[in-house]
């Protein structure tokens, strides 16, 4: 195995570490910077699917989540539709606004009778979970600011209905991506991630060591 590089090791730690919730972005762009923001968001989509998943799905597709990609016209029609149902409510409309993609995250469960149906099912939800913040982590490295958003509405019966989610998906979330704004104007929306700045260490008690020394 190849040692690790600083360098590779660096980058990483960066989108980690830089990586935060941004509600308003600045859309994707014109032209060559649209381009650009599509290429990425592309590339970022490829690195998602790298996550970790247990048990195949099914022999076509053995993968457990599905990515709902909306850019363009299909994300204006999709934010229109959603508003027309009266699906859409406080910072919402704005969020979608200044979009430059929006991604709904699914995965599929499994409907049968089996014992082991439950467990699976929970493999099933947190390989989407490590598949979508692999997506968070990869867009971040290429400049592009994120919102993971947990709307319950957008994720109930009619919502689905007009995302063109699949048959028996289960939604996980919605990710709004678009290039971020200057630091000055985020400032200003004020409407950054509440929990980053209340980030602990591991030492605080979330990480136990099993010390038998």
């Amino acid at each position: 195995m190849n040692p690790n590089q600083p360098a590779d090791v660096a980058a990483v730690d960066r989108a980690i570490r830089e990586r935060c919730t941004r509600k308003v972005l600045a859309g994707a762009g014109e032209g060559e910077q649209r381009d650009l923001f599509l290429r990425g968001l592309r590339e970022s989509l490829e690195l998602a699917g790298m996550a970790p998943f247990h048990y195949p799905r099914s022999d076509a597709i053995p993968e457990p989540w599905r990515f709902h990609v909306f850019t363009g016209a299909a994300l204006r029609h999709t934010h229109q539709q959603l508003a027309d149902a009266d699906l859409l409510y406080g910072k919402l409309p704005r969020i979608f606004e200044h979009a430059g993609a929006v991604v709904l995250v699914t995965w599929l469960p499994e409907t049968d009778a089996s014992p082991k149906t439950e467990a699976r099912n929970w493999e099933h939800a947190a390989a989407t979970a490590a598949a979508t913040q692999n997506l968070l982590l990869a867009t971040e490295a290429r400049g592009i600011g994120s919102y993971w958003c947990s709307a319950p509405i957008l994720a109930e019966a009619p919502a689905l209905k007009i995302w063109g989610a699949g048959l028996g998906e289960v939604a996980l979330g919605e990710i709004f991506l678009g290039w971020p704004l200057s630091a000055a104007d985020e400032a200003e929306m004020g409407w950054s991630g509440k929990m980053r700045k209340r980030r602990t260490a591991p030492d605080s008690g979330w990480c136990r060591w099993a010390d038998l020394n």
